[in-house]
């Protein structure tokens, strides 16, 4: 019953803003916010301001004649009307709104121009502490092989990770056997920043569409450390979509975790969303389209890498390919500036 209600007032509230006006409303606030910071330096205001302070003081104190009084006062009715000063007062009315800007400092950033991974930014491989960097393995519990890039596609401003259907030998991989050789009928794709970015506390957001999903199949987005705990899934989707955060209890008997699920039917295939996770020390908060669906208190405080992985957990058909596009991502850390 509690599920129906968060359901409800969700829906009430209006949902999950459209993608296209979401990314047309951020786009306007940086816009706005540039021009704010480029009218701060125009001769004219910093003009301006000067004679503020000089009209501040009375005229017998600042030592000028009347005639340079009156000059000066002038100047600065004139400066008063001119559209630079008009327009900054404005935007510094509204800055309030320059407030979600100013709280990050973008630390890394992909657009995927080009036709190939940018491997100086991105692994495609598993990314495993203690295992040399260049061993290509696959989860064992799951029903897929990764290829080392061979599932992977860039082109037209976004990466695609593939999900097919065909047979595969390699290496599988789980804490209680380490590595074995494994036999499987589907291969996928994996990208990670463990090589390239990590980092602790922050935001991390990317713009994503998925194509198929049958049953026993999933697509995500998630924040790893290289071990099996700490794990972040910013959004994982298969059967439902899940927001969750694991770690182990601080005296390393079990795990600690916050899941929080709804009905895939909350978000569509062939659309683009905008998937954002920011935490810090106390809370972590995860977003689509700027809308908070999942806050919980942080349970991970450890550096982390940014990754994208498609899987299979079933015997999903898969006539044809699976897919999970990645048209942008970003990386920022917390940025304590307030307007001036």
């Amino acid at each position: 019953m509690a599920g129906f209600f968060k359901r409800l007032r969700f829906h009430l509230a209006g949902g999950i803003t459209n993608t296209s006006k979401y990314e047309a409303r951020c786009a306007a606030l940086e816009k706005k916010y540039a021009k704010y910071i480029s009218l701060k330096q125009t001769p004219n205001l910093l003009r301006y301001q000067e004679l503020a302070i000089q009209i501040a003081t009375p005229r017998r104190q600042s030592g000028l004649s009347k005639k340079k009084w009156k000059a000066m006062k002038k100047e600065f009715a004139r400066l008063r009307k001119s559209a630079e000063v008009l327009d900054f007062f404005k935007l510094q009315r509204s800055s309030n709104s320059f407030h979600e800007i100013l709280r990050w400092e973008l630390t890394f950033e992909d657009t995927f121009a080009g036709t190939e991974l940018n491997n100086a930014k991105w692994t495609p491989r598993p990314a495993l502490i203690g295992a040399a960097t260049e061993i290509m393995y696959s989860p064992s519990d799951e029903n897929h092989l990764y290829t080392n890039g061979g599932n992977l596609a860039v082109g037209g401003n976004m990466l695609k990770i593939l999900v097919k259907r065909e047979q595969a030998s390699g290496i599988g991989f789980n804490d209680q056997v380490g590595f074995a050789p494994i036999e499987r009928k589907y291969t996928s794709g994996i990208v990670s920043t463990a090589q390239s970015h990590v980092q602790q506390y922050g935001k991390v957001e990317a713009k994503i569409c998925f194509h198929r999903l049958e049953k026993g199949l999933y697509h995500s987005m998630w924040l790893g450390t290289g071990k099996r705990l700490p794990h972040v899934n910013v959004l994982r989707i298969g059967s439902k979509i899940e927001f969750s955060a694991f770690a182990e209890k601080s005296d390393g008997a079990g795990e600690r975790q916050h899941v929080e699920t709804w009905k895939r039917s909350l978000l569509k295939q062939n659309t683009p969303y905008v998937v954002t996770i920011e935490w810090s020390k106390e809370v972590m908060i995860w977003k689509i389209n700027g809308v908070t669906l999942f806050s919980a208190p942080n349970i991970v405080d450890e550096p982390v890498y940014i990754a994208f992985s498609s899987g299979v957990t079933g015997n999903p058909r898969l006539f044809s390919p699976a897919a999970l596009e990645v048209c942008w991502v970003r990386g920022y850390k917390p940025h304590d500036v307030t307007p001036a």
